[in-house]
């Protein structure tokens, strides 16, 4: 298994209990969000979109295995979001009861799927750069590497 790095996020002071509630919840049902978000359409015609702090922000520390990471960075980045606003509304979708097999989802987000990332460059030099990301989806579920979590230190 990847070894975990640690970065951190900024969440809505407000937030703090959601993340409390809800982080372990979200990242062991990491793909399930990934794939439910997939509904909102990529942009680059926009500003990234942060959260907002007028009621203060909180930092808290998280734990990422590099595929966890890059699929975070992925979605967001296709958004226009920062990663720590895409924990964010993942958080309150699971407030909401939006979590696999709840009775309001539509039928293809009721199966559970895992994601994957990868990356192909086709150009990389001082001329210029494309390249591709990938987050595939797969049928088979990955085994459960969810840990409990302390307040301020998400595992």
């Amino acid at each position: 298994m990847d070894e975990k790095r640690k970065t951190s996020i900024s969440l809505p002071a407000p937030a703090e209990n959601l993340c409390d509630k809800h982080y372990a919840t979200v990242m062991a049902n990491l793909a399930f969000y990934l794939r439910y978000l997939r509904r909102h359409q990529p942009s680059r015609q926009k500003l990234r979109t942060h959260n907002d702090g007028s009621e203060g922000i909180i930092i808290v520390q998280v734990y990422w295995d590099m595929r966890t990471y890059n699929s975070l960075h992925s979605l967001a980045f296709a958004l226009r979001w920062s990663v720590s606003y895409l924990i964010f509304v993942m958080l309150c979708l699971a407030e909401e009861g939006i979590v696999p097999g709840a009775e309001n989802l539509e039928p293809e987000d009721r199966v559970m799927f895992f994601s994957n990332y990868d990356m192909k460059i086709k150009m990389w030099g001082a001329a210029g750069y494309i390249y591709t990301e990938f987050l595939l989806f797969s049928s088979s579920k990955p085994p459960n590497t969810a840990k409990p979590v302390a307040q301020h230190s998400r595992k």
